[in-house]
């Protein structure tokens, strides 16, 4: 659970706002989960963020919810309700550490508002990747990537944020000079977009809301 952290840096002053307590460097908050049958508390200690779940009825640790063999519905459950509770403290108390282009902030920042939707990071292997998905279906609509320029355009040095989105006309876009066959994706459903300024917020806007709608189907 902890994997949707990455990239984000505590905010000890959002944090007091949200009903943290703060006691000598350890920032606590406490909350019920599942009809008040279960106590959350989550521990922040130099940014980084722990959680416990106690049995509100015999007043136990529940450490099944960190254990990866259990896997029976109702610890599925609790994990569930975790993580809600989890994502809504990242969205609260969380600042997304710097991007690397200036258009990445503003974009993101735009689209999490919009749709609702927070980044995840989701492979300890791909650190600067994160994903963008619908809560119902889970389908991603964008895949936001730090990667050498060389993989979009072949001699280009340096390193630059992209976009991955879909489009059911890619061959079109590649007439512009700013939209580049998808990395690491499908090429014919797939584009990437550098997030340099090179495309107006604008344009980029729009194509991510397209990508949206094109992959909101179940």
């Amino acid at each position: 659970m902890f994997e949707i952290f990455k990239a984000y840096q505590f905010n000890s002053k959002k944090a007091k706002e949200y009903g943290f307590v703060e006691n000598q460097g350890v920032w606590n908050h406490s909350s019920t989960i599942l009809h008040g049958d279960f106590l959350m508390r989550v521990i922040v200690v130099d940014g980084d963020l722990s959680f416990q779940v106690f049995d509100k009825e015999i007043g136990d640790l529940y450490p099944q919810v960190h254990m990866a063999s259990m896997r029976g519905t109702f610890v599925g459950t609790v994990r569930e309700a975790c993580l809600e509770v989890l994502y809504e403290i990242r969205k609260a108390c969380f600042d997304v550490q710097g991007f690397l282009c200036p258009q990445t902030k503003r974009i993101m920042a735009v689209v999490q508002e919009k749709y609702e939707n927070q980044l995840e990071y989701l492979w300890e292997k791909s650190p600067d990747t994160a994903v963008l998905r619908h809560e119902g279906n889970q389908k991603w609509y964008a895949v936001l990537m730090k990667i050498s320029w060389d993989k979009l355009e072949k001699g280009r040095e340096g390193l630059v944020e992209a976009v991955n989105l879909k489009h059911d006309q890619v061959s079109d876009l590649l007439v512009k000079k700013v939209i580049y066959p998808a990395f690491h994706m499908n090429k014919r459903y797939w584009i990437s977009v550098p997030l340099d300024d090179s495309l107006a917020d604008e344009e980029l806007l729009e194509l991510i809301e397209k990508s949206w709608n094109l992959t909101l189907k179940k």
